[in-house]
């Protein structure tokens, strides 16, 4: 009878534990390959998923090292992009947020906010004394080329990096809702 008890509690043990490593190996491969998932998942036009996705698993996705790029990830993630020839350039993201937003500041004073779609919301320019800005007047292709111009690698280094085990599914699953 204790035999039985032992070796039931061994397996209910061993069960538990087998199910606790699936459940976060999905979450990690969720976030680290989020940048592959996001590119291969279809979204609405004006969306930015595999940007978006690069700023929030900052923590778990590929890095490159570059020159004059520096990353922080000490609770928000950021990247600042401060090249001798240009102005200094930061993104960044704070997922402890309880509402996700993306803020690109480009150091001439205008900060501009993103949605958790990577969609614009509104800006800042601190130089005009209007201090907010309609995003009416907001050249926002132009704007997206500049975020893509000075962070763009980051996508780049991601989104070729396959997953040995593809989760495409789950993760449509799972923010199919936020991207369209």
């Amino acid at each position: 009878m204790k035999k039985r008890i032992i070796i039931g509690t061994v397996i209910s043990i061993s069960m538990c534990f087998i199910f606790i490593i699936a459940n976060l190996y999905i979450d990690y491969n969720l976030r680290k390959y989020s940048v592959y998932y996001a590119h291969n998942m279809e979204h609405k036009e004006g969306t930015h998923p595999e940007m978006a996705m690069a700023l929030e698993n900052m923590d778990v996705i590929y890095k490159p090292n570059k020159k004059n790029i520096r990353y922080r990830d000490d609770g928000g993630f950021a990247i600042y992009n401060n090249s001798p020839d240009s102005e200094q350039y930061i993104l960044s993201c704070d997922p402890g947020e309880n509402e996700r937003k993306y803020v690109y500041y480009n150091f001439m004073e205008e900060d501009y906010y993103f949605n958790e779609a990577f969609k614009l919301n509104y800006g800042y320019n601190g130089s005009t004394g209007l201090y907010k800005i309609d995003i009416k007047t907001i050249d926002q292709e132009a704007l997206y080329k500049d975020i893509y111009k000075n962070f763009g690698f980051l996508v780049e280094a991601n989104v070729n990096r396959k997953p040995l085990i593809n989760m495409q599914k789950e993760f449509n699953k799972k923010y199919y809702k936020r991207f369209n």
